[in-house]
């Protein structure tokens, strides 16, 4: 086994941050005692500049947080929970995942991986395989509860093999329903130290255009920022399409070599009925604005891109929505090209050459049979997330008897709360690694703390598909602090180690078996087997304690191939399918409005001070955020009678919750945001303790959308009622 310290003693060590994709270099003061007595932004990394958010810098409380799990629990007969051994709680989940496997078979077993796993790099490898040896196609993300739109479109339009444009090759970006500056979701662009990164683009002339229900912290810095209804991007951007197209600012030579004449005629047939008005009408935009949009995304400049966020993704028609935003990017031919100078290269990968090619359209949900659930497929190598619980409480074959949680808290993530409780209460077993009490570690068998991210080593993360930095970053960090005095803390990666082992299947991580010795591999062999084929090495990323961006050699993007000569897929059959039943359905059935049962549209939001769930119950994150408000413009809470600080009861078609009103005038009127990753157990929760369920309002059985049936978890009408007085805070 690995040491559980690296031994520095006490001092000022190098590090980064792993709570999100944004990897922000950060430097730690540890005392004697192994403590974390000070985080502060690293100012030697390259890649962030000093800077880290208020989330990261509060890591170092986490590490000794009295209500930190240190020992494995297991549930007894009377509910309570007891400390037991680590080797004996895995082996007997093992025994009873044998059992299960050997009465129902392995699709019976389940994986749920959040982000509290999918930001180690020896966790995403190892979890992930160990469904694989035992056979199992059940393994489900969050990536899939707010992400999975922008695999739709790429599995229906194809995708470009030399990937997006970098932030310091555009003159123009477009945000639709994101807001990098507290979500750092836009990861290459403005992921990382998103204030000054964009404050350096707009100096040299780029130009930020924001389409969001809210004038967000990003917003406020845009040319041009415009508040829509949620769920209407599908309009603003089939809208921009015509104007476009019908002003010949598109890229004609792109759209003939990879779109075709015949494919770009049939699109603007598509959008004909979304004339500019139509598209305003519609989404709520003020007359003129898709022209503006239009003359400064497509005539004024011609390199930049456009990007979705969680707004589009998770509302109605969330599919259509990310196909046509992302149509504009293809239209306009926004994508490096032959000749071009690579700016952004992938270290931790093998070194491969750029093509400016069309990717062709895999439509991978169709090489599968449709799941009992929804017609849900497997999807990229997934099952999707919005189907979990029916997998789970649906009698027949592949029902799911057992889920292994790794890093996530789906009590919180999954849409409709009550089904959820209802399903994780009706497994057979029940595993959740983690690290604090949340709503489903009270529903488990079996509770296996995880070391925290300053006690083991780790890399950079690294996808061949996705760019997560700017330039040629990578970076290592060793453990730098000890695990508690007597605790019992794994690695996650650990867990599915051990129960492979137990299992007697074989793992086959990176393309190598890790079963042929008795002892476990240590973090940092794993780590060295995921460099193997990489452009550097684990001894070479040693000696940059602050990371490093590698220089890039003088090389462009090479002309397509002979042969590849695939073009996009604009208007597939289903897409134009959906697009005209959204067309037709008349905007009062999806609209709420005074004198209508629901008077508003819920809008999904995020938190500066947490990532999802991460921090909530940390004392220095909740003294700055006691709950999580529903935020309404003044004018909206004059009309409704409500006073800021308020109780009051939010009611959707399918549930009800409880929240907090607060005055917000960046938000649109008729539209209330409420974050997600809060809430209790269904009639246990406390508003000030557990926050707001925001996912007690979302079905997952009748408002989905197809393909990956994605439930709608934004743009959702909504009414408010008061709260007796008596029962108010």
């Amino acid at each position: 086994m690995e040491p559980l310290f690296v031994e520095k003693g006490p001092g000022e060590y190098a590090s980064f941050c792993r709570i999100c994709t944004g990897g922000c270099g950060t430097r730690l003061t540890v005392d004697e005692h192994g403590h974390i007595t000070r985080i502060v932004g690293d100012d030697q990394n390259e890649l962030s500049s000093g800077y880290a958010c208020f989330k990261g810098l509060q890591s170092g409380h986490a590490h000794r947080d009295p209500q930190r799990i240190l020992h494995p629990l297991k549930r007894q007969p009377d509910g309570s929970f007891r400390e037991v051994p680590i080797e004996q709680a895995l082996d007997e989940i093992a025994a009873r995942l044998g059992e299960l496997m050997g009465e129902s078979g392995p699709n019976s077993i389940a994986l749920f991986a959040g982000n509290g796993s999918m930001m180690i790099q020896t966790a995403v490898g190892m979890n992930r395989h160990f469904m694989h040896a035992i056979g199992s196609e059940q393994y489900f993300t969050t990536i899939t509860i707010d992400q999975s739109g922008k695999m739709v479109a790429a599995g229906r339009t194809g995708s470009w093999a030399a990937g997006p444009l970098d932030l310091v090759d555009m003159d123009v970006l477009m945000l639709f329903g994101v807001n990098p500056f507290i979500a750092h979701s836009t990861m290459s662009v403005l992921g990382v130290d998103p204030v000054k990164r964009l404050k350096r683009a707009k100096q040299r002339g780029m130009k930020l255009i924001v389409v969001d229900p809210r004038r967000t912290e990003t917003a406020a810095n845009a040319d041009l920022a415009f508040q829509p209804y949620p769920g209407e991007d599908a309009a603003i951007a089939a809208g921009l399409i015509r104007l476009i197209l019908d002003e010949g600012w598109h890229d004609v030579e792109f759209c003939d070599q990879y779109v075709g004449t015949e494919r770009l005629t049939a699109l603007r047939d598509a959008v004909d009925p979304f004339t500019p008005e139509v598209a305003e009408a519609r989404s709520g935009l003020e007359p003129g604005a898709i022209r503006t949009i239009a003359e400064m995304f497509a005539r004024d400049n011609r390199r930049g891109h456009v990007m979705t966020g969680t707004g589009p993704n998770m509302s109605q028609y969330s599919n259509l929505a990310v196909h046509m935003v992302q149509l504009l990017n293809i239209i306009c031919g926004r994508f490096p090209r032959a000749g071009q100078k690579i700016t952004s290269v992938d270290m931790l990968n093998p070194a491969k050459e750029v093509y400016a090619e069309v990717i062709p359209a895999s439509r991978p949900w169709e090489k599968h049979p449709p799941s009992r659930i929804r017609g849900a497929s497997n999807f990229f190598g997934e099952r999707v997330s919005g189907t979990l619980t029916d997998e789970i409480l649906t009698p027949g074959p592949d029902k799911i008897r057992a889920l292994i949680v790794d890093g996530a808290n789906p009590m919180t993530s999954l849409p409709d709360r009550d089904k959820a409780h209802e399903a994780l209460r009706a497994l057979d077993l029940l595993v959740v690694i983690d690290t604090w009490d949340t709503p489903t570690t009270q529903l488990a068998d079996y509770i296996l703390p995880a070391k925290l991210q300053y006690e083991r080593p780790d890399m950079s993360p690294s996808h061949p598909a996705l760019k997560f930095y700017p330039g040629a970053w990578a970076q290592f960090t060793p453990a730098i602090v000890p695990t508690p005095d007597g605790a019992q803390v794994v690695d996650d990666w650990y867990v599915f180690w051990a129960l492979a082992k137990r299992l007697g299947v074989t793992i086959n991580f990176a393309g190598k078996c890790l079963m042929d010795a008795d002892e476990p591999p240590t973090t940092e062999d794993l780590i060295e087997i995921l460099l193997e084929n990489s452009q550097t090495s684990l001894d070479e990323l040693r000696t940059y304690q602050s990371g490093r961006q590698f220089p890039i050699k003088d090389d462009v993007v090479k002309p397509p191939r002979p042969g590849h000569d695939a073009k996009f897929d604009v208007m597939p059959a289903d897409v134009l399918d959906e697009l005209y039943r959204y067309r037709n359905e008349p905007v009062a059935q999806r609209r709420a409005g005074p004198g209508r049962e629901f008077t508003h549209l819920l809008s999904s939001r995020r938190l500066r001070d947490l990532y999802n769930s991460y921090g909530i119950l940390m004392p220095t994150v909740r003294k700055r955020n006691k709950y999580n408000p529903a935020y309404l413009n003044s004018e909206d809470l004059v009309e409704l009678g409500f006073e800021p600080g308020q109780l009051v009861e939010i009611v959707s078609a399918h549930g009800r919750t409880r929240a907090i009103v607060e005055r917000d005038d960046t938000m649109r009127r008729g539209v209330v945001a409420l974050s997600q990753g809060w809430g209790g157990l269904p009639g246990k929760e406390d508003i000030m303790v557990d926050g707001s369920c925001v996912n007690a309002l979302i079905d997952t059985d009748k408002h989905f959308e197809s393909i990956n049936a994605m439930p709608h978890m934004t743009s959702v009408p909504v009414r408010f009622e008061q709260v007796a007085l008596n029962e108010a805070l």
